[in-house]
């Protein structure tokens, strides 16, 4: 029996040093949009991804420090108007709602200001306790808080780069009825307009020469680059919360991306166009039917599209079939004004050639133009008009 306790001992000891020594297997989501890595982890060297030890050791060629920035899902940002609903174990006089200042401090009474903008809800949470501690109000094993946040404020954020409208934009506003309803619940709240993705339709959309896959966020001096083409190709993608003060860079690639011009959670959802047909017998763009409707198209849409939208398509075929179109435009690459005049019967024939056909971007102005037989009527009409007056004398 002392034999066989011993080698039982033995045997424990031996799996225990065993699994000691063996890697954790770990499954865990990249930090792309849709990349998955699994593999092994040496215990020894496995560092917790929220502490600054764990932040990936690569910089902007700018002298920005490259660090994560959190999932939506495991922990938003708190900005400066976001309201907290804060609830302090026998702390009646600190319990209530409070909304965050423009410095993104939290001003508690008989504490000083917290700067909890940036961090999350339990980081606020952290802070309070440390700060009532260290005001002797609350014993250290007394004191219990709990913050919750009651509404998202919205943000001001800068995106430059490769948008149609860059600059300032502000992103989940709301109007006073909306907020008033916020005030009929106790907490939660889901901002869906202040994820990135709004903050790149708020500045137009991206343009069709947009490096998508190498988009960057800055917050704080700290630089995170996203890849966001998933969202022009139906793949689960990253969907990252801002706060004020953000900054976002869409680098440009150069090249012009026919598959870019196609609405998404990231382009013109559509764009307007400037349209005019004056062909005859129209006297004026009303009387051609050309409204608000007919000018606002989906982004995604050819040459051949308004054309058709602005009524230059149709009528008498000896009169109307050897009309053509003109394309008036800012090239989005070079930014250069560009004219393009196209036969409407080559777009009917061909409206699979791009260089017929081109892709419209917004504010693209389309005019329309008689064919040579209108204009040859309208001459020799001009010169009956003349010659009228003389055959009466």
């Amino acid at each position: 029996m002392a034999h066989q306790t011993i080698l039982n001992t033995l045997l424990m000891a031996g799996v225990a040093f065993t699994a000691a020594c063996t890697p954790l297997q770990t499954t865990r989501m990249h930090d792309g949009p849709d990349a998955v890595v699994t593999g092994t982890v040496d215990p020894a060297s496995a560092v917790d991804e929220r502490t600054p030890g764990g932040m990936p050791d690569t910089h902007d060629p700018g002298g920005i420090e490259a660090t994560d920035i959190p999932r939506w899902s495991e922990n938003p940002p708190l900005s400066p108007g976001d309201r907290l609903q804060i609830h302090i174990v026998d702390g009646e006089g600190f319990n209530g709602r409070y909304e965050l200042g423009m410095d993104g401090t939290l001003q508690l009474p008989h504490l000083p200001a917290l700067a909890v903008a940036g961090g999350d809800a339990r980081h606020a949470e952290a802070q309070i306790r440390t700060a009532l501690v260290a005001a002797d109000l609350f014993k250290p094993h007394r004191v219990r808080v709990s913050v919750r946040v009651h509404e998202w404020s919205h943000v001001q954020v800068h995106v430059s780069g490769a948008v149609f409208d860059p600059g300032m934009v502000t992103i989940n506003a709301r109007n006073p009825e909306e907020r008033a309803l916020k005030d009929n619940l106790a907490s939660g709240d889901f901002p869906s307009e202040r994820m990135l993705a709004a903050a790149l339709r708020a500045a137009g959309g991206i343009r069709p020469d947009a490096a998508v896959d190498q988009i960057r966020l800055i917050r704080n001096g700290r630089l995170r680059q996203l890849d966001y083409s998933g969202l022009l190709q139906g793949r689960r993608t990253l969907q990252v919360p801002l706060m004020s003060g953000d900054t976002i860079v869409v680098p440009g690639s150069g090249s012009y991306d026919a598959a870019l011009v196609a609405p998404s959670a990231i382009t013109p959802p559509g764009i307007r166009v400037f349209l005019s047909n004056l062909t005859v017998p129209a006297a004026g763009n009303a009387l051609s039917a050309i409204s608000k409707q007919s000018s606002s198209l989906p982004y995604g849409s050819r040459l051949l599209t308004a054309t058709f939208s602005a009524n230059c398509v149709g009528g008498v075929n000896s009169t109307s079939a050897a009309r053509h179109v003109l394309l008036v435009r800012s090239n989005p690459l070079s930014g250069q004004q560009e004219t393009i005049e196209q036969p409407i019967s080559a777009l009917l024939q061909a409206p699979y050639r791009h260089d017929l056909n081109p892709l419209l971007m917004p504010n693209d102005s389309i005019a329309c133009y008689d064919s040579g037989v209108t204009s040859l009527r309208d001459i020799a009409r001009t010169l009956a008009d003349i010659l009228l007056p003389f055959t009466l004398l």
